[in-house]
Formats: C-alpha cells, structure tokens, sequence
C-alpha cells in the first residue's frame, strides 16, 4: 500500500469515525462521509466496499488508538498501579467520547453475538495482551508475582466487564453497553476493582 493511499484511509477513518460518533452507525451514509471527506462515492467505495467494512475499520482504529495511548503512557508511570489505572480511565475516556460507536457494537453483539464476536474477539486478545505485557512490567520491578501473565490478565479484565454489567440498572438482556450517566460509576468501581486485584499479586 503506497503512502498516499495510506495517507487517505486514515483521513477516511478519521472523519468516519467522528460521524459515527456523533450521529451513530444507522444515522449516517456513505454519501455523507464521502461529502465530509470531499471525495466522491466512488472514491470512498474503492477504499470501503460498504459501510459495514467501513465501521469495522473504524472501530479497529479506536481500538488502536486505546491501545497506542496506554504504551505512550507506560514508560513514565512509576509502577504497575498507576498504568492500570490509568488504562481503565483512558479506555473509559474513548469509549465516552464514542460513545454512539460503541453502543452501536454492543446492539450489534447482542442481536448476532456470532458475527460480531469475529470482529471484537481480536480486540479483546490485543488489550489482553498489552495487560498481560503490564503485569510482566510489574513482575520485573519485583512488585507484583504471576504464574501466567496471560490467564491472569484474562481473570483482570473480565474481573472489569463483570464489574460493568452488575452495575448498569437496564434490562440484563441490553446490559452491555452503559448510559452515558453509568460511566463515571462504572470507572470508579473498577478503578477500586485494579487495586483490589493487585492487593493479591504482591509480594508477601
């Protein structure tokens, strides 16, 4: 892939991404983001077969975006703590701030979990393994002590998604996705849940 095309599907990812956002997947075109982008339809059909591929992207792209921001954070943070903590709040902090994204993702799973789990399944391996990256980080400072760095990371971050379905006070049927009112709570709990989890990985 050439520079220039690069260059153009992450402008494309950007301005889809800030439509999708704000005005959610169902409530915007591919004409509409083509017209935000300046481009022709075809232009964008080249780059995107159909909306679905183009959301998929984008949702790839925030994820990313989650990802990268942890690791800038990591080599400045005094100690494993501080670098969870700061990975549940700024993870939170994206997910408010695409918020119609993700809530789109969420209806998605719950009406065809098979399809949708294809595309959240490489995400959920990839925060997986940057925790499990972090806990190594505290091992090696000697603070923390792990058996598996994988599986314990696994038990850290479903420790996190339980914590948020037993909060949310919707119907257990739609609850996997919070209220833009549920995510300060939400965020406290868990930070409370990262420094109880690792009250039991340290050195006794």
């Amino acid at each position: 892939m050439s520079k220039n095309v690069d260059v153009k599907r992450a402008k494309i990812l950007d301005v889809a991404k800030r439509r999708f956002a704000h005005f959610g997947m169902t409530k915007t075109t591919m004409a509409e983001i083509a017209k935000d982008l300046s481009f022709s339809k075809a232009l964008l059909y080249y780059y995107f077969p159909d909306k679905h591929s183009l959301y998929t992207a984008v949702l790839e792209h925030v994820v990313n975006e989650m990802i990268n921001k942890v690791e800038a954070y990591i080599p400045s943070a005094s100690g494993v703590e501080e670098i969870l903590l700061y990975a549940v709040e700024s993870r939170m902090s994206i997910m408010r701030d695409n918020y119609n994204l993700f809530e789109y993702s969420s209806s998605q799973f719950i009406q065809n979990p098979g399809e949708m789990g294809k595309n959240i399944g490489p995400y959920f391996e990839r925060i997986r393994d940057q925790y499990s990256r972090i806990l190594k980080k505290g091992v090696d400072n000697k603070e923390i002590k792990v058996d598996d760095f994988n599986e314990t990371a696994e038990l850290l971050l479903f420790s996190l998604m339980g914590m948020r379905v037993g909060i949310l006070s919707k119907d257990l049927n739609d609850c996997l996705f919070p209220t833009p009112d549920e995510f300060d709570l939400i965020l406290t709990k868990q930070q409370k849940m990262v420094k109880i989890f690792l009250r039991g990985l340290r050195h006794s």
